[in-house]
């Protein structure tokens, strides 16, 4: 059975863990929920950081004269350089971190949409953008699985965060070994994943240790680059049927041509979005095993823990026809 390394994982305070939201209430997360066992957690709440208290008064971001500032219309106090003394005292102490899960909406530690306003009082929204310490974080970590608690909700985008959070926590422990055979087995157990998310840049990948010009510690420093570039966005079904279908080629000796019929079958009714992915997986996991390999070798097949694999059907035993 393969053995997932523990992500550290940033997370905003208020989800989950603590009272410590503008109006004293925390909120509810279930991947928050979900990830507690499997991941460290480093959990923040800028706004309690530099000193305000719970609950307190709401604050925003004021585009003022070009530059951008915090402020709590309230008092007319500006935060802006307590939050950025501390954002910058945060990140400077932040040893290791795999990934980041923040607060939609928020001025502070929200990452999408977040508005900025003309003024204090009864101002227009001007734009929206990141919040103060969320951007910052997102500067400093360019290409880290870094995502909002509501998008997470959505079984695409928590499959793809998840996927990137344990590939970026595997990397970190492979830099722990820094040796070739590590990563070769990194890149062997990757293998068809990255060809999912990109095959130029899985081909880079490989390419790094076919060289043999470079050390060990330039090779980890330009797949970690490779890496923040692989995994910006998921792959599309396209994509893969690509990796799919190279999988099961690999494979060829093992099967019949009835089995290889039965297979393209299949990949034509995901492609025709008749069946989801999962079951062209399970497919592929049943052919290794005929074939005495191991299916858990294969960040394709298992990228996470089967523990935080969602419920397909949360209806399934409703009963839908109970009189009364």
């Amino acid at each position: 059975m393969r053995q997932f390394p523990k992500p550290i994982v940033v997370v905003s305070r208020c989800l989950e863990f603590d009272k410590v939201r503008y109006d004293g209430q925390v909120i509810h997360s279930r991947i928050v929920r979900d990830l507690e066992p499997f991941v460290e957690f480093i959990k923040v709440c800028p706004e309690v950081e530099i000193g305000l208290g719970v609950p307190r008064e709401t604050i925003r971001i004021v585009r003022k004269d070009g530059s951008y500032r915090l402020v709590q219309p309230a008092t007319g106090e500006d935060l802006t350089d307590r939050m950025n003394s501390f954002t910058e005292g945060f990140i400077e102490d932040l040893q290791e971190v795999d990934g980041f899960i923040f607060k939609s909406k928020s001025p502070t530690i929200g990452l999408r949409n977040i508005k900025i306003y003309a003024g204090l009082e009864n101002a227009p929204v001007v734009e929206r953008g990141t919040g103060f310490f969320a951007g910052k974080l997102l500067e400093r970590y360019p290409g880290y699985p870094l995502e909002e608690e509501d998008r997470l909700r959505n079984t695409r985008i928590r499959q793809h965060y998840l996927t990137h959070l344990y590939t970026f926590a595997d990397l970190r422990k492979l830099k722990e070994s820094a040796s070739l055979e590590a990563v070769q087995d990194f890149l062997s157990r990757n293998e068809f994943l990255f060809l999912a998310y990109n095959m130029d840049i899985q081909e880079k990948m490989f390419g790094l240790v076919q060289d043999g010009s470079k050390s060990i510690d330039k090779i980890l420093e330009e797949l970690e680059s490779l890496l923040k570039q692989l995994m910006v966005r998921p792959p599309d079904h396209e994509a893969n049927i690509k990796a799919s279908r190279a999988m099961f080629q690999s494979m060829a000796a093992d099967v019949s041509e009835k089995e290889k019929q039965f297979f393209e079958a299949v990949l034509g009714r995901y492609e025709q979005n008749k069946i989801c992915f999962s079951t062209v997986l399970e497919l592929l996991k049943l052919h290794l095993l005929m074939a005495g390999r191991d299916p858990a070798y294969h960040s394709f097949l298992l990228p996470y823990p089967e523990e935080l694999i969602m419920e397909v059907d949360e209806d399934r035993d409703k009963d839908f026809w109970k009189q009364g």
